[in-house]
């Protein structure tokens, strides 16, 4: 299969897109890490124990796929992972609309980027949020030109700012 190159080119696709299972918590947070490193937002860092943590939550998570699906993008013959993306879906106590699907992390690595990897990973996780026949999509972004951009041109609206700080006991 080909994939359009951000130049208009084609190449070869080298990559497909895999369910991740189980067996996949380990390489999901080591993404998460790199995920922070990159750009977590104020307040946040992964910490010390912060890929253990992951691991295990996200080892909770894949247990639970009826709310949890997360998916990886593995490149070349011996299939290296090189990005995955992580959604859950919802439902809301009260309100409408009620069923919601959320993506709750996004990786793909930096020389893999602008391949249509990042893209393919979405289009799988959209095809999963359909059929569990989500009525609104959720993302929490860092609050930065680019990436509200980024989200815009998705169709994401802003809708709700997100206030935090240190509690005084913990300055």
């Amino acid at each position: 299969m080909e994939a359009e190159a951000p130049d208009g080119s084609t190449e070869p696709r080298s990559w497909q897109i895999v369910e991740a299972g189980l067996d996949d918590v380990g390489i999901m947070a080591d993404f998460w890490v790199r995920l922070m490193e990159e750009e977590a937002p104020p307040f946040f860092s992964a910490g010390a124990t912060g890929r253990r943590r992951a691991a295990t939550a996200f080892g909770r998570m894949m247990t639970q796929s009826d709310s949890y699906r997360g998916f990886l993008a593995l490149d070349g013959p011996v299939r290296v992972p090189s990005g995955f993306i992580l959604g859950s879906v919802y439902d809301r106590l009260y309100g409408e609309p009620r069923r919601s699907g959320n993506i709750l992390h996004w990786y793909v690595l930096p020389e893999r980027r602008a391949r249509g990897v990042g893209e393919a990973l979405m289009q799988s996780l959209m095809g999963w949020f359909e059929k569990e026949q989500v009525e609104v999509l959720e993302v929490m972004a860092r609050k930065e030109e680019g990436r509200t951009r980024a989200w815009r041109a998705r169709g994401f609206e802003g809708v709700l700012d997100l206030f935090m700080r240190k509690p005084p006991w913990n300055s």
